[in-house]
């Protein structure tokens, strides 16, 4: 018998002759190939089992306001990463582990869970015995402060949490902006939810469930101190049946929702209700109102929620074929502005299958897998009696005036299956888009009304979302653990050793530093500044969307910031007629402004005091709003100004502002002086638009367009009375022939204002006449709000528009040089060489040497470290030669005590420094320590603090003792 393959048997060029490859073995059957499935991710397992077990399972997350916090992979603790840029090399990052103090503890049970509240100040951490711990920021980012509850009752030992929700109310902007190049019609519209919320202003509140039914309200009384209620879920049907998963949802009439899973499967759907009582007003020293009373109801229980095989849906609930998953993730999402976008309450339930599971059925499943699972719950109003009623005779009401009750009716949707197992799920944009975060990197946009992926559609006529303008994230490692950044263009993604990784969005369509005029690159500024306009309306940081932008083109740059005026629709006219009020209005309520400011600043920032033209602008004015608030709310402190001296107590936190204030004239005015000398010999008439801003950006110097500009003028306008008020009172107590008591506090003030090379009257006098010349120019053009808004917008851009012109040649000219101009009321030599460099606006070796040496506290305008150093007033320089550790032992009565070392903060964008003033702290009164928590929550730019790198500390100290 022949081989099967012997040439005789079956000759090579006879295999054409066959019809079906079959035949070759007599078998028409198909042969079936195994799939080879990818391998598991290492751990997918045991997470999946994490996260079957409770709802609240939740290892690293990101807040609103920019900081990280992950439970380390041992369990027993939390650490803190702040997202910040590094002034050296212009990168975003995030910054060092700072370990977060949590108290000791009776047990050692591992943490499982950590949340941040809505605004980023207040952290939950939940150990796997159920107990909640709340930490409260502490004027950094990274400093966490545990804040101890009263508690109503003890807790259940091994009583997990299996569900949390924090109370808030959050503005919704609905939000879509369509035209193109630099012309964008920007829509974002208000609406205010009913939400359950905290009645207080400022104070915060949370909800969560515990795996026997105890519901617990964690809530601040008026002195910010915590507090808590508790209810329960009930009655129980059986105790062997507890909850694993729990999820809370808006009501839209200030009442939650409450959706939990219990082990058997069945879905208990409950009202919540918090019947709060804080008065309306409260009375002067009131630290505490009445608990309030929480109320549950039961509304609706559902047998076999669990995800089925697609053809047995609409099957009878014994015959259906149950696949082999398991409850990982339960969300309640509320209901959306939008009617066509999840207008009502949605339960969203998500099962996973980890690979190498056998399902009931014995069909081997070979890739791990999610299915999605939602229900919608309807609430409506049904009357309980029959119409038929009211054909009883001896009834005496219709069945119509009988009051309607509240019906809440749960209705199933299709499910959805996934290529992969969901190992996050994040609600964006009030909750109308869904993210899932895969274990095998992926992260997906999906429009929560349909389930359709959000990807780029070429649209540069209208923009919704940066997915949809064509940023998207790229295939991430596989990882187990995500977070997303506040503007979710950054994934934070957790390594099973607790290392994080940052994967951040990019654009699909080249480089946005690209000037080759492409629409899609205008299009995708517009959703870059539709988010950056969002989050600055929700206080949320915008750092992560300027770290996905990239190294930009000055163009690019005036493009992207010119756009967010319009964005956040900004309005810079001020002081056009007597009556204006604007340049009141951005100074007081004026957040959109101070963070369209903050990103020219930033996206212009090349170093310490480095900088481009529109950053210092940006710079200089932040500045000069951040003063005149100071200046404005102390004279508003002891009004009459004119019969009442300043008070001593209040000097040290005045007299840096007040030697900020006078040496910034000195600044300005020796730019404008050096900007004309450098023009003097283009006669005014030839004077044109390109040449002067061609000459303004050669030598960076914009002190010229800081006098044409509204804003700042008339912040600069409002020292006149101030200065003169503290010169007096300075002069009357702060000379050699006053009280020696008296001299020891006012006298520093006395230097700092006489310590200039002019009579600050003079700048008074050159304010007043740059105001008459720009409003002149704007009377003849005939401009109105609209016009003047965009030629004050042009300005804080560093351009000089064409209406200002023959101000600026006014004021660059005659004003400067005429017989008995400015030049002839000052020493132009003393002012020269007038040291200002602390003031950090100089970009010169001058500058970056200064503060290469010395570290100038942004907030209180005065030199912490370096020679020369200074606080409270007095100089202790000899104090900050401290020791280079954290702490150091001070001998004090035969012991010893630890005494703090005295720390920095620092800009988490700019970079900038203040003073890590903490009460008791040497050299600063308790007064004067409460002023600055309230003046110096945040830096002038308006970002957050981070505490200072050790190294950085200990550089600057050495330095200063060389």
């Amino acid at each position: 018998m022949p081989l099967i393959m012997d040439d005789q048997a079956y000759p090579m060029d006879n295999m054409d002759n066959i019809d079906n490859m079959e035949d070759l073995f007599g078998d028409s059957e198909q042969v079936a190939l195994p799939t080879i499935a990818a391998p598991p991710v290492k751990g997918l397992v045991r997470r999946l089992d994490e996260l079957s077990t409770s709802g609240c399972s939740q290892k690293i997350a990101w807040s609103k306001s920019g900081c990280v916090a992950s439970i380390t992979a041992d369990g027993y603790g939390v650490i803190l990463k702040v997202f910040r840029r590094d002034p050296a090399t212009r990168k975003w990052h995030l910054g060092k582990d700072v370990a977060l103090e949590i108290p000791r503890r009776q047990d050692d049970s591992p943490f499982v869970h950590l949340s941040w509240s809505h605004l980023g100040n207040d952290l939950v951490v939940m150990d796997a015995a159920g107990r909640a711990m709340i930490f409260s920021c502490s004027m950094a980012l990274d400093r966490m402060t545990f804040m101890r509850v009263e508690i109503t009752q003890s807790e259940a030992e091994m009583d997990a949490v299996v569900g949390m929700h924090w109370l808030a109310i959050l503005p919704y902007e609905q939000k879509a902006t369509s035209g193109k190049d630099d012309d964008w019609k920007f829509q974002i519209h208000s609406h205010i939810f009913k939400d359950a919320h905290h009645p207080a202003e400022g104070k915060a509140s949370l909800l969560y469930l515990k795996r026997h039914g105890e519901l617990r309200l964690r809530f601040q009384q008026a002195d910010s101190s915590w507090h808590e209620v508790v209810a329960m879920l009930g009655p129980m049907v059986s105790t062997r049946e507890p909850f694993t998963h729990a999820a809370f949802a808006s009501n839209n009439d200030n009442t939650l929702l409450l959706a939990a899973f219990d082990v058997s499967g069945r879905l208990h759907l409950s009202r919540v209700e918090i019947k709060w009582n804080v008065p309306q007003k409260r009375e002067q020293g009131q630290k505490y109102f009445d608990k309030p009373e929480l109320h549950v109801a039961d509304l609706d229980v559902l047998d076999n929620c669990y995800p089925t095989s697609p053809a047995d849906l609409n099957a009878t609930s014994e015959s259906r074929i149950r696949l082999a998953a398991q409850l990982t993730h339960l969300n309640f999402l509320p209901s959306t502005p939008e009617q066509n976008d999840g207008s009502v309450p949605t339960i969203q339930a998500i099962f996973s299958a980890p690979p190498n599971i056998v399902s009931y059925d014995q069909t081997p499943q070979q890739n791990p897998f999610s299915i999605v699972l939602k229900w919608e719950v309807h609430h409506t109003q049904q009357n309980q009696l029959h119409s038929s009623l009211d054909k009883v005779t001896s009834k005496k009401k219709s069945v119509s005036s009988v009051p309607a009750r509240d019906v809440f009716l749960v209705k199933r949707l299709a499910d959805l299956m996934v290529h992969s197992v969901i190992i996050s799920c994040y609600p964006l944009w009030y909750n109308m888009i869904l993210t899932f975060c895969y274990s095998d990197g992926t992260i997906e946009f999906r429009k929560r009304s349909t389930m359709d992926v959000i990807s780029p559609d070429y649209n540069t006529d209208t923009v919704t979302s940066l997915s949809q303008a064509g940023f998207t994230f790229p295939t991430l490692d596989p990882t187990l653990h995500v977070a997303l950044s506040p503007n979710h263009c950054i994934a934070a993604c957790m390594q099973q050793d607790g290392s994080i990784k940052l994967r951040q969005m990019e654009y699909a369509h080249g480089s946005l530093a690209s000037t080759d005029g492409d629409p899609r690159h205008a299009a995708a500024f517009a959703a870059l500044v539709l988010q950056s306009s969002t989050a600055a309306n929700q206080y949320f940081s915008s750092d992560d969307i300027l770290s996905i932008i990239g190294p930009l083109p000055e163009s690019r740059k005036r493009e992207f910031i010119s756009l967010m005026f319009q964005g956040l629709n900004v309005n810079v006219d001020c002081a056009w007629d007597e009556g204006s009020q604007n340049h009141f209005v951005l100074l007081g309520r004026s957040p959109t402004f101070v963070k369209t400011l903050s990103v020219a600043h930033v996206l212009g920032l090349e170093g310490a005091v480095t900088r481009s033209t529109s950053s210092k602008i940006a710079w200089l004015v932040l500045n000069i709003k951040y003063v005149t608030q100071i200046v404005t709310t102390i004279t508003r402190m002891h009004n009459p100004i004119d019969k009442q001296p300043l008070r001593p107590e209040i000097v040290p936190q005045f007299m840096g502002i007040c030697r900020w204030i006078m040496h910034c004239m000195s600044y300005l005015l020796d730019e404008i002086i050096t900007l004309g000398h450098a023009l003097r010999n283009i006669p005014q008439p030839a004077l044109d638009r390109p040449t002067l801003e061609s000459k303004i950006h050669e030598l960076a110097k914009p002190g010229i367009i800081l006098l044409l500009s509204g804003f700042p003028r008339m912040m600069m306008k409002l020292w006149a009375g101030p200065l003169a008020w503290v010169y007096k009172t300075a002069s009357q107590y702060g000379t050699p022939t006053s009280d020696p008591n008296l001299r020891r506090a006012y006298g520093p003030l006395h230097a700092a204002i006489a310590d200039v090379p002019f009579d600050y009257r003079l700048f008074e006098a050159l304010l007043g006449e740059a105001h008459a010349l720009v409003k002149a120019s704007y009377s003849r053009a005939s401009f109105d709000e609209a016009a003047r808004n965009a030629v004050e917008r042009q300005l804080l851009l560093g351009h000089v528009p064409e209406v200002l012109v023959p101000a600026a040649r006014k004021l660059l000219g005659d004003t400067l040089f005429r017989d008995d101009g400015v030049m002839d009321k000052l020493d132009f030599t003393r002012l020269t060489f007038f040291e200002t460099s602390w003031l950090g606006m100089g970009g010169g070796w001058q500058g970056v040497r200064y503060y290469d040496t010395h570290v100038v506290d942004v907030c209180q305008k005065t030199v912490v470290r370096g020679p020369g150093a200074v606080v409270a007033g007095g100089n202790v320089a000899g104090a900050r030669q401290r020791a280079e550790s954290g702490e150091r032992e001070k001998e004090e009565g035969g012991g010893k005590r630890k005494e703090r070392q005295q720390m920095l903060r620092q800009c988490t964008r700019c970079g900038a420094y203040m003073e890590d003033v903490v009460q008791g702290m040497q050299g600063y009164s308790s007064h004067h320590v409460s002023w600055l928590m309230g003046v110096a929550k945040h830096c002038v730019c308006g970002n957050g603090w981070m505490l200072a790198d050790d190294e950085k500390r200990v550089k600057f100290e050495k330095r200063a003792r060389e």
